[in-house]
């Protein structure tokens, strides 16, 4: 509010307030309680001065920065709903890198987090430690799916070893024994993690994991999917269950099987991973283990900006359910 030859001092003494509290709400009305604030206003009005109630200056918008691996793979864009739910109810914007955080890349990302003013970082693939301190250095971060169990940072992500591990153990279950696993890069935790799941299952279970089985491919494709379990099919040791890291390399193994005209589920069962829409589009409709994908990205968004509003709040480290969705790529006895 802006008024001539206003004296400070008479408002002062008839408020009973100092004339330095008088002056900040005059001149910065947000440095005073609105009770304080209504006193001075009604005191004004009394002495025939023209008032004009102050507009809150809007809060600022928080940027939030979220750094999301390359390539097609639906399961993200998932997550990602999750995060622009949590920072739309908060006031706060959402930007998007696709950039390799490499030696390289760790620069640039650096320098966009200084440029644009960024809040907080999501972190969606997983980094070395030292990539990791060069950006909490600037901002604080939390990593979501993919984490550095060697950083003490906060993460939300899943229990990738058990869910693999549960998964070959339901395909045991309907008799199945010679199973393949299509996986992941071998960079991604959850690929280390799902590997280390199935090979669990297989020592408790007895089941002997032949290695021309067990592949791991470069990335979430379709058509590497397709030609990988084209080859299951064709060798000598056909599998009777493939269990994929992704259902991408599931829907592949589906319809690969339709060419070969291998029955699905009865000649062959088909697993996948991540519970994306693709599941039940595709024929027969892929048992798939469940991620809770926009709760990731939520719980993520929030716990930054728990970490944005509160620098010195600990750490969480969060791993949340997964769940088997049987459906009839896996159903026994059909």
């Amino acid at each position: 509010m802006r008024h001539a030859r206003i004296k400070t001092h008479e408002i002062a003494a008839r408020t009973g307030l100092s004339p330095a509290t008088v002056s900040r709400a005059i001149n910065h009305p947000e440095l005073v309680k609105k009770e304080t604030q209504d006193a001075i206003l009604k005191v004004m009005e009394q002495m025939g001065y023209e008032v004009t109630v102050p507009q809150p200056t809007p809060a600022p918008h928080r940027i939030l920065l979220v750094n999301c691996p390359k390539g097609f793979n639906p399961f993200y864009e998932e997550v990602i709903t999750g995060i622009m739910a949590s920072a739309h109810s908060r006031n706060c914007h959402v930007v998007l890198s696709y950039d390799d955080l490499d030696a390289e890349g760790t620069g640039s990302f650096v320098g966009l987090i200084r440029q644009a003013g960024v809040s907080g970082v999501i972190l969606m693939g997983q980094q070395s430690s030292d990539q990791l301190a060069q950006i909490e250095k600037l901002v604080p971060l939390v990593q979501c799916c993919e984490f550095n169990e060697e950083a003490s940072l906060p993460y939300v992500s899943i229990d990738d070893f058990a869910a693999a591990r549960d998964a070959v153990r339901y395909l045991v279950s309907c008799g199945r024994r010679n199973i393949a696993f299509l996986n992941g890069p071998m960079r991604f935790k959850y690929a280390r993690e799902r590997l280390k799941g199935v090979k669990q299952a297989a020592v408790d279970l007895g089941l002997t994991l032949l290695p021309e089985l067990m592949v791991n491919l470069p990335a979430v494709d379709y058509k590497m999917a397709y030609t990988v379990v084209n080859g299951f099919l064709s060798s000598r040791n056909r599998p009777d269950a493939v269990f994929c890291a992704s259902d991408v390399f599931a829907a592949a193994a589906v319809n690969v099987s339709r060419a070969h005209q291998v029955a699905v589920p009865e000649e062959l069962m088909v697993v996948g991973f991540d519970n994306i829409a693709l599941c039940e589009v595709v024929r027969p409709a892929i048992t798939s283990v469940n991620q809770p994908k926009q709760q990731l990205g939520f719980t993520a968004a929030e716990m930054l900006l728990e970490r944005i509003e509160d620098p010195k709040i600990p750490p969480r480290h969060m791993l949340l359910s997964t769940e088997l969705i049987i459906r009839a790529s896996s159903l026994p006895g059909v």
